[in-house]
């Protein structure tokens, strides 16, 4: 891989400076995050100015050093701006954690796609700017989706099918992810939210069950995953 010049479509995770005039991009490909150094992204004249940001999917073109190194970006081309999640902070807000939260799990190598087709489709609202405003792209429902679905790419997700339909109260086990009466780490789900997280996607009777289904997988989370917890905090604060 080193010394070849690789072409794929990319997501845009992470800016930060370099130098004066310079960024340091990363990526996530169908394949892993990629680092790249891209030289004079801010000059006036750079052929990369508007041609990369937060959220963008884009056709990047670089020449790939060794493992761990910083790749040399050489060509970028945006496929898709994701005009519809400007404007709207919690909109913004919810995507960062998708981009965090991808970027820390995905794998490197083929088992990646999943992970940057997940990225992709989430961050891509079926809607107008205007039709944002007041859609469900931003709440607590479409943030346990999304955590639900990482779970399963990980491996680790949850089965919250066999609550008790018949009791108000089940308890559901943090270190197994299932129902049980076993000793260990339990957490006590209503029948309400449980019955809610065995489909989330559907609408919620009541705005209060995903809250409090966000704190399950929250809890199941902290256990099982090192996760930027006091940014998934304080984007819930955003969005609820």
């Amino acid at each position: 891989m080193a010394g070849e010049t690789i072409r794929t479509e990319a997501v845009c995770l992470d800016i930060r400076p370099w130098s004066r005039t310079s960024h340091i991009v990363t990526w996530l490909t169908p394949v892993g995050k990629v680092a790249t150094v891209v030289k004079g992204a801010v000059r006036p004249k750079s052929a990369f100015l508007g041609q990369y940001d937060l959220n963008y999917t884009c056709d990047i073109l670089y020449y790939a050093r060794a493992k761990g190194e910083l790749h040399a970006l050489r060509d970028c081309v945006p496929l898709d701006l994701r005009e519809s999640l400007r404007g709207n902070y919690r909109a913004l807000a919810l995507a960062g954690y998708f981009r965090r939260l991808v970027g820390e799990l995905a794998p490197s190598g083929p088992d990646c796609r999943p992970w940057y087709e997940l990225l992709s489709s989430s961050l891509t609202p079926q809607t107008s700017p205007l039709e944002l405003q007041t859609s469900n792209f931003f709440t607590p429902s479409s943030l346990v989706l999304f955590e639900l679905r990482v779970l399963e790419l990980a491996g680790l997700k949850p089965d919250f099918s066999s609550y008790d339909r018949q009791a108000d109260w089940s308890p559901f086990s943090i270190e197994t992810g299932t129902f049980s009466d076993e000793a260990g780490r339990c957490v006590r789900l209503s029948r309400e939210v449980a019955e809610w997280l065995s489909r989330p996607e559907r609408p919620a009777k009541n705005p209060q069950i995903p809250l409090d289904a966000a704190w399950v997988i929250g809890v199941f989370y902290k256990f099982h995953l090192d996760c930027p917890s006091d940014a998934r905090r304080a984007v819930l604060g955003m969005i609820s």
